[in-house]
């Protein structure tokens, strides 16, 4: 009897917490046939910290997720750089660089950072917090540090709208 007593409450709470779980699909309305909301995600990659820019050698190669889910690639970007794409929540949002530079163009002095972030704009304000800062140091200590971690030059950031 206790068996039976045990194997039926497992069956009813197994089953309550089988039916008690709600997808989170979005509500159809008549202005929105398939209930999915538009936002406008922004890519941004900066150049300027606190009143400090980077050295103007680099450039970035950048992938970034476009409104279809799709990656697509820029080659050689200047800095600053950004991209608004209008978007389908739910979205995925991903992007990931690589900072270029000739050597040869390489100050004495470099200022070298990463200062990236997805947001959103709403109502024109964009709502965004960027990642990482700026720093100097001698050209040789940037190479150098650059040869001991080449992951330096890279970054990736995601973020679910």
């Amino acid at each position: 009897m206790k068996k039976e007593t045990f194997l039926l409450a497992t069956l009813l709470i197994g089953g309550m917490m089988l039916t008690g779980c709600k997808k989170d699909n979005p509500t159809p309305t008549p202005d929105n046939p398939t209930g999915l909301v538009t936002t406008a995600v922004v890519y941004q990659v900066a150049n300027t910290f606190e009143g400090i820019t980077m050295s103007p050698c680099f450039t970035l190669n950048v992938t970034y997720t476009d409104a279809n889910g799709q990656s697509v690639t820029e080659n050689n970007v200047t800095l600053p750089w950004s991209k608004t794409v209008e978007a389908k929540t739910p979205f995925h949002a991903k992007m990931e660089g690589t900072y270029v530079y000739n050597e040869a163009d390489l100050p004495d002095q470099v200022i070298f950072g990463a200062l990236y972030g997805i947001g959103f704009k709403k109502n024109n304000v964009l709502n965004i917090s960027l990642t990482g800062s700026l720093s100097s140091s001698k050209k040789e200590a940037f190479l150098n540090s650059v040869a001991e971690n080449p992951n330096r030059l890279k970054f990736t950031c995601e973020k679910d709208f």
